[in-house]
């Protein structure tokens, strides 16, 4: 005689096992959620307090509001995954009784912790009570719920040399380091502009900082660039960068260049000294493009008289830039400032 085993007969089972129907009214649910989402994903990644003048707090809160961003969206990436398992009737077992934001909240959470806090999540008194509702009460179901969802969506992989250097950097912010404020964007790329690059050139930054103008000169042309810098912390942050950090000091230097761009200190008349240094590493033929303060062609100095003297056969172009051009700079300054062009 043949015995029928019934399905209730079988054991259960932890791991993530798919169903084969599908649930079209729960996956519009899920849909709908993730949908709903959108906005305040866009309002953590993009936060306003982003955008204004940097200092430590600001730059710390808008890194925490990145950070949520960035769970938000995974949070969302796993609504939408799971929608369209549950159209397709694919939908992991481990997965079934999940039907909240707050659940995959806790999973989110849960992802690279370790056993005991997760047990400690889960407690009776613990903090992910959702779980709870959704089957999901041990650690091995845990572990297998996450990796259902990993299956069903794989997240982007964050290069941990980013992670890096997006630390360091927003560590910079309100550090003050004598003479050294960080040049924005929009000064470098008018420096890559004027200084008229071409691929194979030998160019080189002498103050070099976190790598401001540095990375716009990577971005527009494929040059041979060195690049110096004397404290030590914006030298690790560039040399993690992948720049060719040929020493500290700059006026250790005794190779010469088709172009240099800088932005020297500005200490006590200290890039007036840069500057002409600078410049004397030339080759003949080749260009300078600086950052200089608004009072080289205002001081009275002896040195200030004697450096504008000293220009005027050199100088091709010595405009000011806007006023403000420093305030977002991440050690902001509304000193006004000049670029000036020199031709060897």
């Amino acid at each position: 005689m043949i015995q029928q085993l019934s399905i209730f007969d079988l054991p259960m089972q932890d791991t993530p096992t798919k169903l084969r129907y599908p649930n079209p009214k729960k996956a519009k649910k899920f849909r709908d959620l993730a949908d709903k989402m959108q906005s305040q994903i866009d309002n953590k990644l993009n936060s306003a307090i982003g955008r204004q003048r940097p200092t430590r707090r600001r730059a710390r809160i808008a890194a925490s509001m990145r950070e949520e961003g960035e769970k938000l969206s995974l949070i969302q990436a796993w609504l939408y995954a799971l929608a369209y398992a549950l159209d397709e009737g694919t939908l992991p077992r481990i997965l079934t009784e999940i039907s909240t934001k707050s659940q995959l909240s806790d999973l989110a959470d849960f992802r690279d912790i370790s056993d005991d806090y997760i047990q400690r999540g889960l407690a009776v008194d613990g903090w992910a009570k959702s779980l709870l509702r959704a089957n999901i009460r041990t650690v091995p179901r845990v572990r297998s719920a996450i990796s259902a969802l990993g299956e069903l969506h794989h997240p982007p992989v964050v290069d941990p040399k980013i992670k890096k250097i997006a630390e360091l950097e927003c560590q910079l912010i309100g550090t003050t380091i004598p003479g050294y404020f960080s040049t924005p964007k929009p000064v470098c790329d008018q420096m890559v502009r004027l200084a008229n690059l071409k691929p194979g050139l030998r160019v080189w930054e002498p103050s070099a900082g976190k790598g401001d103008i540095a990375s716009a000169i990577k971005e527009a042309v494929d040059v041979n660039l060195e690049v110096c810098e004397l404290n030590s912390n914006l030298r690790q942050l560039l040399e993690i960068k992948g720049f060719n950090v040929i020493g500290s000091d700059c006026f250790d230097v005794t190779t010469s260049y088709h172009r240099i761009l800088m932005n020297p200190p500005f200490v006590k008349g200290s890039e007036l000294i840069h500057i002409r240094y600078s410049y004397d590493h030339l080759l003949e033929g080749g260009q300078l493009v600086a950052i200089a303060p608004e009072s080289i062609e205002f001081r009275q100095d002896r040195k200030y008289a004697e450096f504008r003297e000293w220009l005027e056969d050199k100088c091709v172009i010595n405009a000011p830039l806007p006023q403000g051009s420093f305030l977002n700079s991440d050690r902001s300054t509304g000193v006004n400032t000049r670029i000036i062009v020199l031709e060897r």
